[in-house]
């Protein structure tokens, strides 16, 4: 039930009231991922509906990649995605991420990106890892399933809350949360490095027998661009919570 209010909430602020026909849309780009090469590119015909004042929507697109999650970003920005056994990321940055793709690199300013960890293949020790953090009650089962496995030590389940994040639980199992300027926090655990700039970020984990999935989005964006980081934000908020992510919103 309360997942349920917090989708139509986030529906409802959104004005997903709207009918479709009169939501803006956005262009959508597709990136390339692992080792291949090239730009972004525009899928023909296709685009996103991203109910957000039209002022707004005209600076954002929807980016996605195979066998990965899609993501609102800003618009002609550049993409690239990664996917394996353990789950996928896709990036979004201002400039071309330029090869060697791996080991994967670090993201040193403004970017967008979402990582989809699979709890039933290797990425199950992330997605405990994390649970065990902010989700102690509800990951209590799985984290210690994930232990008795004894693959790994324990103490990498010891985690505590980082004292400068800004957390607000949006249910029982999805958070967001803002890591400041300047300091280490959930919005540079993964990709992104510590800069001068804030992490706003959005974890949402579902640890049903037959999913057992870890989504996690964060979105920097340079100052002038705060009002398009809101609207990211917002929107994934509604995306993450639906079974195809975005594309369920079609």
């Amino acid at each position: 039930m309360g997942m349920s209010i917090a989708v139509w909430l986030s529906w409802s602020s959104l004005g997903w009231a709207a009918t479709p026909e009169n939501q803006p849309r956005v262009p959508a780009f597709g990136c390339p991922a692992n080792d291949q090469s090239g730009p972004a590119r525009l899928q023909t015909g296709d685009t996103m509906p991203a109910p957000v004042e039209p002022r707004l929507a005209e600076q954002i697109a929807y980016y996605r990649a195979e066998n990965s999650p899609g993501i609102f970003a800003p618009k002609d920005w550049s993409c690239r995605s990664w996917s394996g056994s353990n789950g996928s990321v896709l990036v979004v940055t201002p400039k071309r991420i330029e090869p060697p793709y791996f080991p994967l690199p670090t993201i040193t300013g403004a970017g967008v990106m979402i990582e989809s960890s699979d709890g039933g293949s290797s990425g199950r020790f992330h997605v405990a890892i994390v649970a065990a953090r902010l989700f102690p009650l509800l990951g209590s089962d799985f984290v210690a399933h994930v232990k008795q496995e004894h693959l790994v030590s324990d103490s990498l389940f010891d985690v505590e809350p980082h004292p400068a994040d800004r957390l607000e639980y949006l249910s029982d199992r999805f958070v967001e949360y803002t890591t400041p300027a300047n300091t280490a926090g959930l919005g540079t655990d993964g990709m992104f490095e510590v800069s001068d700039l804030p992490v706003t970020g959005l974890t949402i984990v579902n640890l049903a027998a037959d999913v057992n999935t870890l989504t996690e989005v964060r979105v920097r964006l340079p100052a002038g661009l705060n009002s398009v980081a809101q609207a990211i934000v917002q929107l994934e908020t509604v995306c993450v919570q639906l079974p195809r992510g975005c594309l369920g919103l079609h």
